[in-house]
């Protein structure tokens, strides 16, 4: 979803529009869509202005009408954007935001930023509804046992969860973009430029780059008490003149102390073995370094 259109609504909002916006999201919680009486009761606004409001958020795409037995709204996408947006700009975390995507994923956008003081960060949306509901519950953890989630909701806990992880790892040294602020699906970061390991770039000492992945993986086991859990080349950038990794993209992160958590760090050590046995021909035994590897980790004998 283009976000530009998020902001050109964004633009059109007065502050009474965002308490409708928020008592819709309260609402929510009970209501599959909820009426405009509950929608004026949670705002404090009178009905009649409420609906009127309602029909210019619906035209502006924020809000989704239904009529049944009763006349009911939920929010868009595009309205959770804009609630998150006017959080971090009342907060004084962002002034401004760029209209095209620095990354697009397939959970998440990333976009360019500007603070008040006129830094750029990165500002990734989480968008958990792009893959399927089954696929994201059999991967992501921090969904757990709830039977009924929306898609906003689930797009609120990768972002918390990936905040959380990064308020952990950079205080712990782990090479990781440092958390700025987050609301609802929204985590503003330290903006990295560089080139996804994906792409294959040519390195001057693939080895070496390879060995600074594994210690930072390890980093964040020992240090942090954190396993990434879905590991691989498109989640880790490459500062290009340092050739440094940057590990980014953390909502499915686990305690070292999970029941999974050894399976997921030999899966995350294995999947960058692999890439670069495959894409730089290096001479690497996968299965027996990474039995070295998490042996290590461990404290173990080799």
């Amino acid at each position: 979803m283009a976000l530009r259109f998020s902001v050109y609504a964004f633009k059109k909002l007065g502050q009474r529009d965002f308490r409708i916006l928020g008592a819709i999201e309260r609402g929510m919680s009970k209501y599959m869509y909820v009426p405009i009486e509950e929608i004026s009761r949670l705002s404090g606004l009178e009905p009649e202005y409420v609906e009127t409001r309602l029909r210019a958020l619906n035209s502006l795409g924020l809000v989704q009408r239904r009529k049944g037995a009763y006349v009911g709204f939920i929010l868009t996408s595009r309205g959770y954007d804009c609630l998150a947006l006017n959080a971090l700009v009342k907060r004084g975390v962002l002034e401004s935001i760029s209209a095209a995507p620095l990354g697009v994923g397939k959970e998440a956008d990333v976009y360019v930023g500007v603070t008040p003081s006129s830094k750029e960060v990165a500002v990734k949306f989480h968008r958990a509804g792009r893959t399927s509901f089954r696929g994201i519950r059999l991967r992501r953890t921090y969904v757990g046992e709830r039977e009924h989630i929306s898609w906003l909701y689930m797009s609120r806990l990768a972002a918390k969860n990936e905040y959380e992880a990064l308020k952990i790892l950079s205080p712990a040294g782990v090479s990781v973009p440092k958390p700025v602020d987050w609301n609802r699906h929204v985590v503003v970061s330290e903006l990295v430029r560089g080139i996804e390991l994906s792409e294959a770039p040519d390195l001057t000492d693939p080895r070496r780059v390879m060995g600074e992945i594994l210690t930072e993986i390890q980093k964040a086991y020992e240090k942090a008490g954190i396993v990434h859990g879905d590991l691989s080349e498109y989640n880790i950038l490459l500062i290009v003149e340092e050739e440094r990794p940057v590990i980014f993209d953390w909502p499915q992160w686990v305690s070292s102390s999970h029941p999974s958590a050894i399976h997921l760090l030999k899966r995350d050590v294995r999947n960058i073995l692999k890439f670069f046995k495959r894409k730089y021909h290096l001479d690497v035994d996968v299965e027996t370094e990474t039995s070295e590897i998490i042996s290590s980790m461990l404290g173990e004998g080799a």
